[in-house]
């Protein structure tokens, strides 16, 4: 590759120049009490006396060019390999060698990299909020694969993107290719925007099955992708001024990649963000937009089976139908769900990797889901990212990508619209600042494309100068992993805090059981140290049922001798007994065991079930009292194989006489012990417990 002589001013005519910023990178060189940069602009001599310079500098060696874009290339999908239990990604070998090759060409030729400086100090918020959350080793883990992405990944692609862009651009366009190529496939041996269960997904090796997936787990992750990366490839498509059959082949590839996304919001999130970077290019952009468009809509009602357009009518709207038209779908109530838990814990969250254990208890007096209809990856990150760093941390990461964008929109216009790849970063970054609301792109396969957008927006200008503070040496990048290491090792280290959530709950707890005289097991007594009257005790509603207790029962559920249960009995559904079938709540067909208690008078109580989960596949029972309507998930939480307890996320009132609960298989993989009923709020069971 050889480098371009820089004009000294932004009106450029060459398309190659405004299209691909150059940055000041450093060199060696003799000493002297000032350089100027390629516009001809004094700047300051480096500590060892060399000068910044961008013309002259060495071409980078395609071995290491080549790296790149085949780690970019390689990031286009969520495929595990069959080793490390199934952790490492395709990606990761890609990532791995071109990293290794990055810092070995920093280091012998001593030149500076583009990293933005406010995302290493998102990076390190994130970081320091799980230090004060204490999740423990699983929390470090879930912060590094970010610290890969942000830093380790945006040292690579701020290469690419600013040393080679059209080979990043030729990545994009095979991982896009690759991707509907495969999807359209599955489509035709499955079905339009076919799903796979949660926990079906996680069974795979590969990282995606026998659905519409492409090179993803989810459709929810390949029409992100797809939105995305169109976004940010358009502009590039189109070049500064596209000749007809340029324009063609651009309208054709944004059909088909239109055409392959099958989630409705993100369908609509990709057409609205094109069209408004359409307005911001051209009229002839604009127009094969609307064009690109109108023959979409008519494909898709005219041509393609019903089936096609229904799937992403369904995907489009945010609320229910069926047996609860209306109500905001699970994915969504999900979303108020983690803000709540937010507010629970404002500053640090409850820790990276704790999300699934914690968001359940925040339902309320949400609709609790009933069944597994939340698409995998459709849990928004923005709610993700606030409960479980904290809502500073949030708002600091929403900064970095809005003041990227915003700088990258305002580059493309310094550049009289040459620079496409500014462009093109801004719409994609658009793309993830309001589908985060919907899914989660922080994970490997899309966090990489939201690194690609981060740098594509914020490499400068050729003639725009830099802060040093920007310009990376292998030294400062060795330095900046060091102290995110050494912050995460501490995370690590820390022992982890059982329940973030709990606060000042404990203490009600350890003061009601005090109140009961179950600490010591002698009668409470009053202020004045006379015996509390017999009648404040008998107050308290206080009534165990284990599992031996059971009235009726139907399979899969079956009773099981265990040691370390209550009465040494528990009720069992064996992983691989069978799930109600999609799409219907579960009932005493697909499993269930009756119970009976008699409530002495009128009371509004709390209901607790002692449990053991096999792991994230199974980790849920439904819980119905009387003949109430709607059943309520109890679980969703991280602790497996292991006897706790769980509360019911709602309070029941109940008037006296005989009632019944039922619980209901809504996965397999699970045991039960022990219920408990109880009108103290404050309680919370520990251990085995006894009337």
């Amino acid at each position: 590759m050889t480098d371009h002589v820089h004009d000294s001013s932004p009106n450029i005519a060459d398309e190659e120049l405004t299209s691909r910023p150059a940055l000041l990178v450093r060199r060696p060189g003799p000493a002297g009490p000032e350089c100027q940069d390629e516009a001809g602009r004094p700047g300051a001599g480096d500590e060892d006396g060399g000068e910044e310079t961008s013309s002259a500098r060495p071409a980078p060696p395609r071995w290491l060019i080549g790296l790149c874009g085949l780690a970019l290339l390689l990031m286009a999908n969520q495929v595990k390999l069959p080793v490390a239990g199934g952790r490492l990604g395709v990606a990761d070998l890609g990532f791995a060698a071109a990293m290794i090759g990055l810092l070995f060409y920093l280091w012998r030729s001593r030149q500076r990299l583009f990293f933005p400086l406010l995302a290493f100090v998102a990076l390190a918020v994130i970081a320091l909020a799980n230090l004060f959350s204490r999740p423990g080793l699983a929390g470090a883990v879930e912060v590094a694969q970010l610290v890969q992405q942000f830093f380790c990944g945006l040292l690579i692609l701020s290469f690419l993107v600013e040393r080679a862009p059209r080979l990043a651009l030729v990545a994009v366009t095979l991982g896009l290719a690759g991707n509907l190529g495969l999807a359209f496939w599955q489509a035709g041996q499955y079905g339009y925007g076919i799903v796979l269960p949660p926990a079906d997904v996680l069974k795979v090796a590969w990282g995606f099955g026998d659905a519409y997936t492409g090179l993803f787990r989810s459709r929810m992750a390949l029409s992100f992708f797809l939105a995305a990366a169109l976004a940010w490839v358009q502009p590039q498509w189109f070049g500064r001024k596209p000749g007809f059959f340029r324009c063609l082949a651009v309208l054709l590839g944004t059909v088909a990649v239109l055409a392959g996304i099958a989630h409705g919001q993100m369908m609509f999130l990709a057409v609205a963000v094109l069209l408004a970077g359409a307005v911001l290019q051209s009229r002839r952009v604009l127009a094969v937009n609307l064009v690109a468009l109108a023959i979409l809509l008519g494909v898709g009602t005219q041509v393609l089976p019903e089936k096609c357009h229904q799937v992403v009518q369904a995907t489009f709207s945010p609320l229910k139908t069926g047996d609860y038209p209306g109500e905001l779908k699970t994915n969504h109530l999900d979303f108020v769900a983690a803000l709540r838990m937010a507010g629970r814990a404002p500053w640090s969250g409850v820790g990276s990797g704790r999300y699934q254990q914690c968001v359940g208890r925040c339902y309320e007096d949400l609709p609790n889901p009933i069944f597994n209809d939340i698409d995998t990856d459709t849990q928004a990150g923005w709610g993700i990212l606030a409960g479980t760093a904290g809502i500073p941390a949030a708002i600091l990461f929403f900064l970095l990508l809005a003041t990227a964008a915003g700088g990258g929109l305002r580059r493309y216009y310094l550049s009289k619209q040459g620079n496409g790849l500014a462009l093109g970063g801004s719409l994609a970054l658009l793309v993830f600042l309001a589908g985060m609301t919907v899914s989660d792109p922080l994970t490997r396969g899309l966090g990489w494309f939201v690194v690609l957008a981060l740098a594509s927006a914020s490499l400068p200008n050729r003639w725009e100068d830099l802060r040093r503070a920007t310009l990376f040496s292998w030294k400062s990048v060795l330095a900046g992993a060091a102290a995110l290491g050494l912050i995460l090792a501490a995370v690590a280290a820390i022992k982890p805090v059982e329940d973030p959530l709990a606060g000042a709950r404990e203490e009600r707890a350890a003061s009601s059981r005090r109140h009961r005289g179950d600490v010591s097991g002698a009668a409470p007594v009053a202020a004045d140290g006379a015996p509390a009257a017999a009648a404040g005790v008998n107050a308290d509603f206080f009534k165990v049922i284990d599992a031996g207790d059971v009235k009726t029962m139907t399979p899969p559920f079956e009773k099981v001798s265990d040691s370390q249960a209550a009465k040494q009995t528990a009720l069992r559904i064996l992983d691989g007994k069978g799930v109600p079938p999609a799409e219907q709540e579960p009932a005493m067909a697909h499993g269930g065991a009756v119970f009976e208690f008699e409530a002495p008078a009128d009371l509004e109580c709390k209901i607790w079930l002692r449990v053991w989960w096999d792991g994230s596949c199974g980790n849920t029972i439904n819980l119905k009292v009387d003949d109430e309507p709607r059943s309520v998930t109890v679980g969703n939480d991280g602790t497996y194989t292991t006897w706790h307890w769980l509360e019911s996320p709602k309070m029941y009132k109940l008037a006296a006489g005989k009632h019944t609960i039922t619980l209901l298989n809504r996965e397999d993989g699970i045991m039960f012990d022990q219920m408990l009923i109880t009108n103290d709020k404050a309680y919370f069971p520990q251990g085995i417990e006894e009337e």
